[in-house]
């Protein structure tokens, strides 16, 4: 695992992850499903909205027993900038608890395994077209046990980078994957509420 302290860094790995557009965009595909429904609003009237059908997702934020904390540089087509700096993350599979999704997603994209996986609630990407919810849970105890094993047409990379190093990136602008930040947020509020002082990782056990 990459240990990165500098911007400079990160940046040279977005460059090397990052995805080009290649031809024009046209409809069609699988992975998502687009589906149109009526509501009943209070004034009686009837509205369609459409959503995006999709599997409900996990997100991981990783602290190692030194403090540090797990983020993966991923190629994200979609993005303008072709790859961008999140969480480990990963969709339900069929059967599946939140808890063995966020270990699952988190050995398989990194290779790292907690020792102790703190839910921290859910919360929605976005209402407005998708209806899922996100978990997300607080990992401590995090160690390099196995290597990658990710799915094909994946494309990431996982760094470790200091804890306070965190906020710098949030603030210039490299963090902005929208689960990423809201899941960050969460753990840093989980983290300021249960431990007075900086906490000392290496002991953090419930």
């Amino acid at each position: 695992m990459i240990i990165m302290k500098t911007k400079e860094e990160i940046d040279a790995l977005l460059k090397y992850c990052k995805a080009v557009s290649h031809g024009e965009a046209k409809k069609g595909g699988s992975f998502y499903t687009i589906k149109a429904q009526e509501f009943l609003f209070p004034d009686g009237t009837l509205q369609t909205r459409e959503y995006i059908d999709k599997k409900r997702a996990t997100i991981v934020v990783p602290i190692t027993n030194s403090g540090n904390v797990v983020l993966v540089v991923q190629t994200v087509a979609l993005s303008k900038e072709g790859a961008l700096l999140e969480f480990p993350a990963g969709y339900w599979e069929l059967g599946e608890k939140s808890e063995e999704v966020g270990i699952r997603e988190l050995a398989e994209e990194t290779g790292y395994v907690p020792s102790n996986l703190i839910p921290l609630g859910c919360h929605y990407q976005d209402p407005g077209s998708i209806r899922q919810e996100v978990e997300v849970f607080l990992a401590f105890g995090c160690q390099k046990k196995q290597e990658q094993k990710l799915d094909k047409g994946e494309f990431m990379k996982g760094i470790e980078v200091p804890y306070s190093f965190v906020l710098e990136l949030i603030d210039e602008g490299y963090l902005k994957d929208a689960n990423s930040y809201i899941a960050f947020q969460k753990a840093q509020r989980y983290i300021e509420k249960n431990y007075q002082q900086e906490p000392p990782f290496i002991k953090m056990k419930k």
